[in-house]
């Protein structure tokens, strides 16, 4: 069996295989590939001219523009290079709501099918498992034939719980992440807005093309409970005996002011927003990040 067939479909997989996942920005890799980078160096796309300073190269002057104007120029060009993503995986004990299957389960098998998508265009892919205090796997972006191997591993013995970290683990992530990148930020963000956007911050900062894929239960959407429930928290909560329909009402006007509150965090830092309900199909979730990425 292949190895992303212990999480993914075969059908799927093979959707996957007719998908491409670019990204929109420009970004750094230390191959050829796809996608262009900010690099300068002696590729076959022209940027521009810019004078000649002591310690350029004599061989980049254009010596027809040299002969027409008496005034050396050298020519700069983009280098065509391969796309680096690392994607941050939210291990919080939140994530294990749903019954036939949690929101963690989802983002596992999510995570793996746009691992296995950008792997398979020889693009560089990366993880990191983001868990209570902060701490975490970390697996650095690479292209290898193994790295999918590396990923489905680390994704097999991650389990979720404890108290929402994502922000801390973000920051620490920063730190290990030397170049430009795609960063894929799957989570159901129900943390504080005001300590995420410390780390989203920090990734704008070092100027990472930032994607928060959301991942919402439809009960956590619409809150159907119409009668009294025990809802027993999941991240270290005392339990509560709650009459639905009594605080339904509340309960949809603090979400919608929790989302509102995301949104302009993401406008500030410049991030793309998909919000994704775990009833829907995970090719659907897989092609919303593919058309983000344009």
């Amino acid at each position: 069996m292949h190895v992303l067939g212990r999480l993914l479909d075969p059908q799927l997989v093979e959707s996957l295989n007719h998908l491409a996942l670019s990204a929109r920005r420009v970004v750094e890799g230390n191959t050829i590939g796809l996608h262009r980078s900010p690099v300068k160096g002696a590729s076959v796309e022209f940027r521009q001219h810019r004078l000649y300073v002591p310690g350029d190269e004599p061989r980049r002057i254009d010596w027809r523009v040299l002969a027409r104007s008496d005034r050396a120029f050298v020519k700069e060009f983009d280098e065509e290079t391969n796309l680096r993503a690392t994607i941050f995986l939210d291990a919080s004990g939140s994530m294990r709501y749903g019954a036939k299957q949690s929101k963690f389960d989802y983002a596992v098998r999510l995570v793996a099918g746009l691992s296995y998508l950008m792997l398979a265009q020889t693009e560089a892919a990366g993880l990191a498992i983001a868990r209570a205090g902060g701490g975490g796997d970390y697996l650095a972006p690479a292209a290898a034939s193994t790295q999918l191997a590396r990923i489905v591993d680390l994704l097999e013995r991650a389990n979720c719980e404890g108290p929402t970290a994502l922000d801390r683990t973000l920051l620490r992530t920063a730190d290990r992440m030397d170049r430009r990148s795609l960063v894929i930020v799957v989570s159901d963000f129900l943390q504080p807005i005001d300590s995420l956007r410390k780390g989203l911050a920090r990734l704008n900062h070092d100027r990472h093309e930032l994607v928060l894929v959301r991942l919402l239960h439809p009960d956590e959407i619409s809150f159907p409970f119409r009668s009294w429930a025990r809802f027993k928290g999941l991240e270290g909560e005392t339990p509560r005996l709650i009459e639905g329909p009594a605080v339904r009402k509340i309960y949809l006007e603090n979400f919608k002011k929790h989302e509102d509150q995301l949104k302009q965090a993401c406008r500030a830092m410049k991030a793309d927003l998909l919000t994704c309900p775990t009833d829907q199909p995970l090719l659907n979730a897989v092609m919303a990040v593919v058309r983000r990425r344009g």
